[in-house]
């Protein structure tokens, strides 16, 4: 089970990611990839003012969650770029590679 979270985080957000980029909505990967670090660096903070095993929840929410999604985000961002640009050159081209 500690291992689904974790590929949820990162598969979710790299397809929509992909989506995203594929559709011409090219400024939802960067305002996607902000949320999540800023939800990593809001959880570390937190986890750094809990006292004690408080702080454990805050890690794993910055660890396991918001950094696969964050990485997640532009892995998908990138794949979409990439398969949109190449799409536009064999469209102009009518080649492959």
């Amino acid at each position: 089970m500690q291992f689904v979270v974790p590929i949820l985080c990162f598969v979710i957000p790299l397809i929509a990611g992909l989506v995203a980029v594929r559709q011409g909505i090219d400024w939802a990967v960067p305002v996607l990839a902000l949320g999540f670090a800023g939800l990593m660096v809001w959880a570390i903070w937190q986890g750094r003012q809990a006292q004690g095993w408080d702080g454990i929840g805050y890690a794993i929410i910055a660890i396991l969650m918001a950094a696969p999604a964050l990485f997640g985000t532009l892995v998908g961002g990138g794949i979409g770029w990439w398969r949109k640009r190449r799409a536009k050159t064999l469209a102009v081209d009518g080649s492959r590679d």
